[in-house]
């Protein structure tokens, strides 16, 4: 039986004590191998070596002000913390892409190996039919939220501020958007791989319209039917 493996993210509930320290095994698993993780062949890791450390390090340094200081200094962590996520987020997607189900290749990078099922075709996933939005817990924040959309998916949001999208847009890859000409209004992109999203800076009282995608290995998928909520 051929087994496939993905790489885990229970990284994404680490505390600010783990956190630095796994991403470190993460960073040197792909960048001191490069016999298998090639930084000059496609895919490519998704950053540089010194940009991945530079996250790092500033996690590092304001968890300690956080512990330290408290609740004043909170904001900066959790900021600083999202973005390391956000990148370990991507370093998944391009371990898995390297690795192509294979465990011992996802080891290497650092990642913990799951998800030794029989290997299947990938297709491309559908379209979300349930799209969710809340006011966030501060002014200008709107969270975003759709259902599971098959195994081995990640999600990308389109926000458009007080306009639908307009015709012509097209999705390359999970991150690339082809954007028609003389846009007249703002757009926000999230691709951070989770169902949830949390889109920060919106004007109050202007209406923002959500659409999700859902992408894998075959392709991404069809957007979602439009959903929108007016920003407190």
């Amino acid at each position: 039986m051929i087994l496939y493996s993905e790489c885990s993210v229970a990284y994404r509930h680490f505390s600010g004590v783990s956190i630095p320290s796994f991403a470190t095994g993460v960073m040197n698993g792909v960048w001191e191998h490069p016999l298998v993780f090639d930084p000059l062949v496609t895919p490519a890791p998704p950053s540089t070596k010194a940009h991945f450390l530079q996250l790092i390090n500033a996690v590092l340094s304001s968890y300690a002000e956080y512990d330290a200081g408290g609740l004043a200094q909170k904001s900066a962590f959790v900021n600083d913390y999202n973005l390391l996520i956000v990148l370990l987020d991507q370093y998944a997607v391009y371990v898995n892409e390297v690795a192509k189900g294979a465990a011992n290749v996802i080891l290497v990078s650092g990642f913990t190996p799951i998800h030794n099922v029989p290997a299947t075709k990938s297709v491309v996933p559908g379209q979300p039919t349930l799209v969710t939005i809340t006011n966030g817990a501060v002014s200008g924040t709107l969270e975003v939220e759709c259902d599971i959309v098959g195994h081995y998916s990640h999600y990308g949001c389109i926000a458009c501020e007080g306009h639908a999208l307009p015709d012509g847009l097209q999705i390359i890859n999970e991150s690339t958007l082809v954007i028609p000409a003389s846009l007249p209004f703002r757009m926000f992109h999230n691709y951070n791989t989770q169902r949830k999203k949390v889109f920060t800076g919106l004007t109050k009282g202007v209406e923002y319209y959500f659409y999700f995608y859902v992408y894998n290995t075959a392709g991404v998928g069809p957007l979602s039917v439009v959903v929108s909520k007016s920003c407190s």
